[in-house]
């Protein structure tokens, strides 16, 4: 694959020969452009020699007067990373008055790009309006930033995406056309106006679902209850939604209206299993709050039986306070059966509860069982994905 990588002033910059000798490692051969106040943030040798190809630097004095518009030809894809602020203003609003500006005007093939800024910047209504625009209206891919510590010392999303996510989304279409969905974080069931019971679920590991399938170019729907951290995702993307809901009978109604335009549901939203008999309008004085009734919710998954696509892939999620491997087991494969999945991720909440890694065990529904060793839940992510397209395809060609 020809590849155009053309670099702004983020200060991100400085991580792209890195980037450029991965993929000339993989075969690919690469292009770099930069902006001049992009040159103070990466050295050009340092291009040029990781690409072994000369630098785009300055359009008017190139060999080639018509570089901006031949670049079509020699290459099948631009990606424009890091991409800062004034970059996506200035193509997004028809402003083309330097060199990777006037090369974005005329290209034809296809285009991503990945932004890089603080994170009060990329969060800036003028700044999503125009990362809308590009996607909407002039057809790039977005390869979106991440939530993590920036060199301005703030802590958010706006770093540039890992090189394993760009090289990914870059170079492979790894998940093809399936169409997932995944459910994230706690619901809410309230008792009255300003109280409501809820559980610790934090929807770590939906994020991380999403963040692999989206590394592999994925179709995501995203439906997100309460979580830890709101996640940012590609509100701007056409493929991808993100859907909020509150209480656990939103999730089902969610869950279920989805359930048309979905190849693999990901259940990894912990819905409560019951809710007060009454709700009131208005503040319950303590003193009139004896007991609290609860009835149980209607169980999700259970209904998508009849409303699922025959090939549909359902994967379920059981965090059990088991004694040993062989409760967690029992308890698992009983889930499973009962809410009818295909397979289920199940895990002891004391190795996950306010953690960053897990240890899992899938149980299929055919009898089979893979039990993996203490995995950062990005780790965990990677397999259950990768796993559940695997069945997904089995699944298919029966």
């Amino acid at each position: 694959m020809r590849i155009l990588i053309a670099i702004t002033s983020s200060i991100s910059a400085y991580k792209i020969p890195v980037l450029v000798s991965m993929l000339r490692k993989q075969g690919h051969e690469i292009i770099c452009a930069v902006t001049k106040n992009a040159e103070n943030m990466v050295g050009v040798k340092a291009l040029e020699t990781m690409s072994g190809n000369h630098v785009i630097r300055n359009i008017w004095k190139e060999e080639d007067p018509l570089i901006h518009i031949n670049i079509n030809k020699k290459t099948d894809a631009l990606l424009i990373a890091p991409i800062d602020a004034n970059m996506i203003g200035k193509i997004a609003n028809g402003i083309y008055d330097d060199t990777i500006s006037t090369i974005a005007c005329a290209y034809t093939g296809r285009k991503l790009f990945a932004p890089a800024m603080n994170p009060y910047m990329w969060l800036n209504k003028t700044v999503q309006k125009n990362v809308k625009y590009m996607i909407e209206e002039l057809g790039y891919e977005i390869i979106e930033p991440e939530r993590g510590a920036m060199a301005c010392e703030e802590d958010g999303v706006g770093r540039l995406a890992s090189f394993e996510t760009i090289i990914n989304k870059l170079t492979n279409n790894k998940y093809g056309e399936i169409r997932f969905t995944i459910t994230a974080g706690a619901t809410k069931e309230w008792i009255d106006p300003i109280r409501y019971i809820t559980n610790s679920s934090s929807g770590k590991m939906g994020e991380a679902l999403y963040n692999q399938i989206n590394s592999g170019n994925g179709n995501i729907i995203y439906i997100e209850g309460s979580v830890l951290s709101p996640l940012t995702i590609n509100s701007n993307n056409s493929k991808n939604k993100k859907i909020k809901v509150d209480t656990t009978e939103e999730l089902k109604e969610t869950v279920l209206s989805e359930l048309e335009n979905t190849d693999i549901l990901f259940m990894a939203a912990a819905p409560l299993d019951f809710k007060p008999a009454k709700t009131f309008d208005k503040k319950v004085k303590k003193q009139n709050i004896n007991n609290i009734e609860l009835i149980q919710n209607e169980d999700i998954l259970a209904l998508t039986k009849d409303k699922k696509l025959k090939n549909c892939l359902i994967v379920s999620f059981a965090a059990e306070t088991a004694e040993n491997e062989e409760e967690l087991k029992k308890y698992a494969i009983d889930k499973m059966e009962r809410k009818n999945a295909d397979m289920i991720v199940a895990n002891n909440i004391k190795d996950a509860i306010g953690k960053d890694t897990n240890k899992i065990t899938i149980f299929f529904k055919d009898g089979r069982v893979k039990d993996f060793p203490i995995l950062s839940k990005k780790e965990c992510a990677k397999e259950i994905v990768n796993i559940a397209v695997e069945e997904w395809h089995n699944k298919n060609r029966k």
